[in-house]
């Protein structure tokens, strides 16, 4: 509740009954998710300001399931983007702020198609202080931290090159990039002054999907960007998933370390530093 924005990735449907839209064809990877509406209330009371719903669960109930998410959300407070078309944009701290949000699935903004996302966020950017892109992108699962600087393709789906999207995403307006897909952890880079987050991880997870091992360890980002949205400082503050106590701040700080590995291999040139206690730093040039 501190920062001026906090944002998260809702993946799922908040809706009350309705009946799946999304068929399953291999069932031992394919999950449907829905939470109640009132569940929106408690993100508000964790903090949260802003919600993706771009995501390959946003339509497990179809798109009457999406509408559900944005009325539950809309009714708590909780600014969001994901349909196509969407842009959240809110004042925080006396700055004109948006989010856009990106994912490589039917009926939200395209994460694959650079004639839809590259005139939208220099669009939007040319009418705001700050904007934050997030993108649901990459391969899923142990193996999936360390990315292949290519395109992705998992279970059959185009999940996109995610380093070519979000350096784009840049290029065009955007002054911080939060990634979300993997549900792992993944790298992160300072690209021409801005913060690239490749992937943040599960932060909180109900039963029935695994949160052993990487795929239970997730940090909250901490950033802090100047009037023009380029990079001042941050932390990562290293949380846990211990059930059934839910998402548990991790005094072995475990997932700090591996993003500090996983960052140094993807980028042993690049210009952002990970110290041992999660502060993040701009090298010397």
């Amino acid at each position: 509740s501190a920062p001026d924005v906090t944002f998260g990735n809702f993946e799922g449907v908040l809706m009350d009954g309705g009946e799946p839209v999304k068929q399953c064809k291999d069932k031992r990877i394919c999950f449907l998710f829905r939470t109640p509406t009132r569940y929106a209330t408690y993100l508000k009371l964790a903090g949260f300001d802003v919600m993706s719903l771009a995501n390959n669960h946003a339509r497990d109930f179809g798109e009457d399931g999406r509408s559900s998410s944005m009325a539950a959300l809309d009714a708590a407070g909780i600014h969001h983007s994901g349909r196509e078309g969407t842009v959240a944009s809110f004042i925080a701290n006396g700055r004109r702020v948006a989010m856009v949000a990106f994912a490589p699935n039917v009926g939200s903004n395209s994460l694959n198609d650079p004639q839809i996302g590259l005139p939208l966020v220099a669009d939007v950017a040319s009418r705001h202080d700050i904007v934050i892109v997030s993108f649901h992108g990459g391969a899923e699962g142990n193996g999936a931290e360390k990315m292949p600087f290519a395109r992705e393709i998992f279970a059959g789906e185009d999940r996109g090159n995610v380093v070519e999207f979000a350096r784009s995403m840049i290029d065009a307006g955007a002054d911080i990039v939060l990634g979300h897909g993997p549900h792992v952890v993944r790298p992160m880079e300072l690209y021409e002054d801005r913060l690239i987050a490749y992937s943040l991880g599960n932060f909180a997870t109900y039963y029935g999907i695994s949160v052993e091992g990487i795929r239970g360890i997730a940090p909250i980002l901490l950033v802090t960007l100047d009037d023009e949205g380029r990079f001042v400082g941050g932390k990562l503050e290293a949380s846990i998933q211990i059930r059934p106590a839910g998402p548990t701040v991790d005094p072995q700080k475990r997932v700090i370390t591996l993003m500090r590995d996983l960052t140094t291999a993807a980028f042993p040139d690049g210009l952002l530093s990970i110290a041992e206690d999660g502060t993040l730093s701009r090298k010397p040039r």
